[in-house]
């Protein structure tokens, strides 16, 4: 379960943002839906403990995290959180596998290939797994970052555009995917969007 109150960020005086107080549940999903510039990757990156907030707090599994210690964070994040960005992160010289398994390694978890290989069937990429990323299109990138941040089984799922570089029948394969493997694992999901074509999947939404 994730949560956040009375969440407040500042780049400068002139740009801020004060966001909506957020709650999902374990095995629920909610879609953020908001414009460019309403804050939506930043306050994606509020929940994931990426960024501090000038006020307000995040509660994950029941615990506040406002007085956690930097390496308390870096834990909590590897233990419950899976995060999708809208850009994908990858380590240029490893393939798409071990940019994959990367994921087991960073929380200290044994390499599981056979899951890697499933999801890679699953969003359609599996002969894609010996390429470099370099070597991807820009759709196929997003669906290996959504591959990499259900490896650990996370308690929670935020993805941020997940869906903004495919088409119609890709999106429609990614989302479906992504509320399975929540529901499966009995994970929150958390979607931020611009994507309209969302709007009739999730049944929990907030507008930024």
């Amino acid at each position: 379960m994730i949560s956040s109150n009375q969440l407040r960020f500042a780049y400068s005086a002139q740009k801020s943002f004060t966001f909506p107080d957020i709650r999902c549940n374990d095995k629920e999903t909610l879609l953020i839906l908001g414009q460019s510039g309403k804050g939506k990757t930043t306050l994606l990156h509020l929940l994931a403990l990426l960024l501090k907030p000038e006020a307000g707090d995040v509660v994950i599994a029941g615990k506040s995290v406002k007085s956690l210690t930097p390496q308390e964070i870096t834990a909590t994040r590897a233990k419950h959180i899976g995060i999708i960005y809208q850009r994908p992160h990858f380590v240029s010289s490893l393939s798409v596998m071990d940019n994959i398994l990367l994921s087991n390694y960073l929380a200290n978890q044994k390499e599981d290939r056979q899951k890697a290989c499933q999801l890679a069937e699953q969003l359609g990429f599996v002969d894609h797994l010996s390429k470099k990323t370099n070597q991807l299109s820009q759709g196929e990138q997003q669906r290996v970052s959504i591959a990499r941040s259900l490896m650990n089984n996370p308690n929670i799922i935020l993805a941020d555009e997940p869906t903004s570089n495919l088409d119609d029948d890709n999106c429609q394969r990614v989302i479906q995917l992504l509320k399975n493997q929540s529901a499966q694992i009995g994970a929150s999901l958390l979607v931020v969007t611009h994507d309209q074509r969302l709007k009739d999947e999730f049944s929990n939404q907030v507008f930024l």
